[in-house]
């Protein structure tokens, strides 16, 4: 493939994107533990498993918040390599900037969609128009903030942006990644998130919602020979340990998670390969600081110093670390003296708690948490953090649980107090997105001017060294306010068949991924 091109700005790109993935472990690659070896062979299916059901294939939509059953469909613009540690065209051939503020991306000559239409720069511009339609409901849609874009000629689209950004290219890893295909789009109108056309390895057969998805081969994929596999089946089973079950009794040959626990088990057992991909953030309490109850600092304060990560980790994710800052220690965007969540104190939560009584004038409070229901460790958590915020007395901490696509819509939304909510991903300029004032996926209503200039020149610095200071400073201020506060340091696990081979994993909002089009069943 053609690898991603910066112009006169390499060098600094190529170690900031090392220093995104740095943060996260990047000693660790998305390599398996142990060498594969063979001649690729075509033919067979591959089944694979993950833990909660996706709300639309729009690619206007899933581009953000569903990676897996995307990506067959509709590839990605560019890739991030974990191996190279550097960008890569996928289905785009390149993109290159002079400035950090023009930017060209250019396409594959020949490319079509599975319909016949063809991938080109006006296909792009399209799609993207989508993303920045308020009536699409795209989380993607802020990504355009500030960014125009033209047809050039149909192999190339020309991008501007009012600020200098050499973190772009992420933005076409990621939500706006997946093009599809116009004519598709324009047919199924409404429908357009059950009916998804792309250009990308493999075609949808069939989704029955809440079970499997399921697809089969593009012949007309671009990449020769590709893919290997006939046919890919990604099955939805909400419990970890069903679905270790399920890898373990042959139904499955590849099963997400995010558990080190059954990292360990698994490899007691051998017969499989494992992916590892460390991960910046993890999952967590997350207030909507818009909520006229949960905006006050005082109660926010005092549900921090009731929250217990050893606690919930001794309980549901044995062998895991408390956490104590929003990156794991020996992180190189770490600094402990810049901030570090409030340590458990009961005394001093319930003197915050009882001072914001008497401000607010109420005799108790109740909040209610927005959580998972279906996923049995998931569940656990939701109950311990009950019980630890409901050690305030006068607090009730009610418990609002609901399925995955439900609580997707409600955190997008916006339509919560607090919720059981992430940032997880490869790269730290996720951060951006999630904690700027003007982010894309701030459903928090996040706003610290000092986080904001700081993700600032996190994008428009071409120093590396000023970049990971930038990024010193927001971990060190999200790690004191709190927004989200993560039980776990997480990482994100593929263990897979060995008769599956040629895994390329990716990083993503929800742990490892796979690009499918590359892996191929042995005998």
């Amino acid at each position: 493939m053609t690898g991603l091109r910066v112009a006169s700005r390499s060098a600094a790109a190529t170690v900031a994107a090392c220093l995104a993935v740095a943060s996260a472990g990047c000693g660790g690659s998305g390599s398996a533990d142990g060498a594969e070896a063979g001649t690729p062979t075509k033919g067979g299916k591959a089944t694979y498993a993950v833990n909660v059901e996706v709300t639309s294939l729009d690619p206007a939509v899933c581009a953000v918040q569903s990676f897996d059953r995307c990506a067959p469909i509709f590839g990605t613009l560019l890739r991030y390599d974990l191996d190279k540690k550097a960008f890569v065209g996928q289905m785009a051939e390149s993109f290159d900037t002079t400035d950090g503020k023009n930017w060209t991306l250019k396409l594959r000559s020949g490319v079509t969609f599975s319909d016949g239409t063809p991938f080109d720069a006006a296909a792009v511009a399209f799609n993207w128009d989508r993303v920045k339609d308020p009536k699409t409901l795209s989380p993607a849609a802020r990504s355009t903030q500030g960014m125009t874009w033209k047809v050039v000629d149909p192999q190339t689209v020309a991008v501007t942006l009012d600020k200098v950004n050499y973190q772009l290219p992420w933005t076409l890893v990621r939500g706006l990644s997946a093009i599809g295909s116009p004519t598709a789009i324009q047919k199924a109108g409404a429908d357009v998130a059950n009916s998804p056309v792309g250009a990308g390895p493999f075609v949808l057969k069939k989704w029955t919602r809440n079970s499997q998805i399921e697809y089969t081969r593009n012949p007309t994929y671009f990449e020769p020979g590709l893919p290997y596999l006939d046919a890919l089946t990604i099955k939805v089973i909400g419990a970890d340990d069903q679905r270790l079950n399920a890898l373990r009794g042959g139904e499955i040959d590849v099963d997400w998670s995010l558990l080190t626990k059954d990292a360990r088990a698994i490899e007691s057992t051998g017969g499989y390969q494992i992916y590892r991909v460390p991960l910046v953030g993890g999952t967590g309490l997350q207030f909507n600081l818009k909520d006229p109850v949960v905006k006050d600092e005082g109660l926010r304060r005092a549900m921090l110093m009731a929250f217990d990560s050893a606690q919930i980790n001794n309980a549901v994710y044995p062998g895991d670390q408390p956490v104590d800052q929003l990156l794991r220690p020996g992180a190189t965007e770490r600094d402990d003296a810049l901030g570090k969540f409030p340590d458990k104190n009961l005394a001093e939560a319930q003197r915050l708690f009882d001072d914001y009584l008497r401000r607010t004038g109420k005799t108790a409070e109740t909040v209610t948490f927005t959580c998972y229901a279906g996923l049995p460790a998931l569940e656990q958590v939701a109950q311990l953090i009950q019980s630890q915020m409901q050690q305030i007395k006068g607090l009730t901490f009610k418990l609002n649980a609901v399925d995955g696509a439900t609580l997707s819509s409600l955190s997008t939304k916006r339509e919560f107090q607090t919720i059981m909510g992430a940032t997880l991903s490869q790269e730290l300029d996720r951060l951006y997105d999630v904690f700027h004032t003007d982010g894309a996926l701030n459903v928090m209503g996040y706003s610290n001017p000092e986080v904001d200039t700081a993700l600032e020149l996190s994008r428009s610095s071409g120093k590396p060294e000023e970049v990971a200071a930038a990024y010193k400073e927001v971990v060190g201020e999200l790690s004191n306010d709190g927004p989200l506060r993560t039980w776990r340091y997480q990482t994100g696990h593929l263990y897979v068949n060995k008769k599956i081979k040629g895994i390329t994993v990716a990083g993503t909002n929800s742990g490892a991924g796979v690009y499918w089009q590359y892996a191929w069943r042995s005998s």
